[in-house]
């Protein structure tokens, strides 16, 4: 039993460590994201090049929003680099790791609530339609087994969303205001991706910890293996 728990600490801090450069990669990725969605709607590239039936290059009607970062990353030739290309190993960590903290930032930014003017009727209407945009595509995006790069594609649709104007009424105002509330998804989207940036943040310092968490565990362990007393372990860790 020893033996394999110095396996298992192992193969948890290697997890740890990857961990680590992948959710550093996704802290950078949300400036990423919007400079390419800028760019491409300075050059109006609104369509996604596909094979067509015949092998050939068609196009389709699907807008495109953005290059997607993530897919760069996992696709790094490991030829090219051996300390940065993900091993094919890490690729589904890192997707999983990408759609979770995904998830995270928009469930954290519906529970403060969107903030995206100093109107809290516009604030809470984006709110709405955000935690709507979220509930129709849970089962699709994130519960279960799904596709590579999911979570930029729940972004790239939110940024893609047209503006909705709606009237206040329609969202529990009690003053009677014929001003029309304009919610925008580009917008939310914004803060969605900054929330996700610090996240990422956030979760790689618990990583950074993982190894040092070890310590005393890999003391009680070398001291089992050595075949001294060890007397702070019970029956039941042994």
């Amino acid at each position: 039993p020893a033996r394999l728990c110095s396996r298992m600490l192992s193969v948890r801090e290697q997890i740890a460590r990857e961990m680590v450069g992948d959710l550093k990669a996704i802290a950078n990725m949300g400036q990423m994201i919007f400079d390419s969605y800028w760019h491409n709607s300075k050059m109006r590239k609104d369509s996604k090049e596909t094979k067509g039936s015949n092998g050939k290059d068609g196009k389709q009607s699907s807008p495109y929003g953005f290059d997607r970062p993530s897919q760069m990353y996992m696709n790094f030739d490991p030829h090219d680099d051996d300390e940065f290309a993900p091993s094919p190993l890490r690729k589904g960590n890192f997707d999983l790791l990408y759609l979770l903290t995904t998830q995270e930032a928009v469930l954290q930014l519906l529970k403060k609530g969107v903030i995206v003017d100093q109107d809290d009727a516009q604030n809470r209407a984006s709110t709405a339609f955000l935690e709507n945009f979220y509930r129709e595509r849970l089962i699709t995006h994130f519960v279960g087994a799904q596709w590579y790069g999911k979570g930029d594609d729940f972004i790239e649709e939110l940024m893609l969303k047209s503006p909705i104007l709606s009237s206040r009424t329609t969202v529990g105002d009690e003053k009677v205001d014929n001003t029309p509330l304009i919610v925008e998804p580009l917008r939310i989207a914004e803060q969605v991706l900054l929330l996700r940036d610090k996240l990422a943040l956030e979760w790689m310092e618990i990583m950074q910890a993982v190894p040092s968490e070890h310590t005393d565990i890999r003391r009680m362990q070398l001291a089992r293996l050595m075949g001294q007393p060890t007397l702070d372990t019970t029956d039941e860790f042994q």
